[in-house]
């Protein structure tokens, strides 16, 4: 059995309401193969990176996010002030789940369970986003990915939603629901790629991303070419499209060919910053909407040590 000290910190709400559903199970689960662990609920939004300063400050050198993408990132923001050699890990238990993809953990319980209690811990990067709310800037760090424009209105009201559908399929309806309202503003977004040299892009914004692991919005890969611990992110820029191209395209989302499409900008970048005039653009970070742009964004290198299978993606 497995002696280390460790907390998990439980979203009840998430994957529906399914997750507290089956708390009584999973606990049991957790102490047939953690002997120190601890194991603490979120009541509401916010509350899971509250719950991780307490874990650290009560001695536990692993943190496990057991819910969706939200929850794995506020989790991530309650340890960046925790000792050094801290570990985080994630168990697949929301709507989204895109973070667990890139990690290889399993869809299975017990068999994720597994991973935490046996697997080696591999350090991978972090994004540090900076968004503005009420006009004050906001920093949080983003695991997965950030991005901005019709993808954050997406995550809105995804996040509005009851998410009994599953990931996939609420997500997309999202998708197509504030395509069909959204008016692209003029962005200017720069960035230094991976050699230090800088670029920039000026024009009538769909979407932005900037992905440090491979997937977000229940399955859409926008970090094919990437991976999670290289030091670097994979930007995309989709210009503006007519609702009916839009539409047509959005599968190349999910399939990893987007960046194949006409007018599509990709990028390998340490750093991204982007700004509107007179328009309210939503910036979203791991699934969650925290601010509006202006927005920028630079790579932590293997800021945070994560136990999963494999950091591929």
């Amino acid at each position: 059995m497995n002696e280390e000290p460790i907390a998990f910190i439980i979203n009840p709400r998430s994957a529906g309401g399914r997750t507290g559903r089956r708390l009584d199970k999973l606990q049991a689960s957790i102490r047939a193969r953690f002997a120190s662990a601890e194991v603490l609920l979120t009541r509401s939004m916010g509350d899971a990176e509250n719950r991780a300063r307490e874990a650290i400050s009560g001695g536990a050198k692993v943190v496990v996010a057991v819910g969706g993408d939200g929850t794995a990132s506020e989790v991530v923001n309650g340890l960046v002030d925790a000792p050094q050699g801290t570990v985080f890990a994630v168990l697949p238990a929301g709507t989204g789940c895109d973070l667990v993809k890139t990690l290889r953990m399993p869809r299975d319980l017990d068999a994720s369970l597994d991973v935490v209690a046996r697997e080696r811990e591999r350090p991978v990067d972090l994004l540090e986003v900076t968004s503005h709310v009420n006009g004050e800037p906001r920093a949080r760090r983003c695991i997965n990915v950030a991005g901005f424009g019709v993808n954050g209105d997406v995550v809105d009201r995804a996040n509005r939603s009851s998410k009994r559908l599953g990931g996939k399929v609420t997500f997309l309806w999202s998708t197509l629901q504030s395509l069909a309202g959204w008016r692209a503003p003029i962005v200017r977004v720069e960035w230094l790629d991976d050699r230090d040299q800088s670029g920039e892009w000026e024009g009538p914004l769909w979407a932005a991303f900037m992905a440090n692991g491979a997937y977000c919005g229940g399955g859409m890969w926008v970090g094919r070419d990437g991976r999670i611990d290289d030091g670097v992110a994979e930007l995309t820029i989709i210009p503006e499209r007519s609702l009916l191209r839009s539409a047509l395209e959005t599968p190349r989302l999910y399939d990893g060919r987007i960046g194949h499409l006409r007018g599509v900008v990709r990028a390998k970048v340490r750093s991204v910053r982007a700004s509107v005039e007179d328009f309210t653009v939503r910036v979203d970070i791991d699934g969650e909407q925290p601010g509006v742009l202006p927005v920028s964004a630079r790579v932590l290198p293997k800021a945070i040590l994560v136990r999963s299978l494999s950091v591929t993606g």
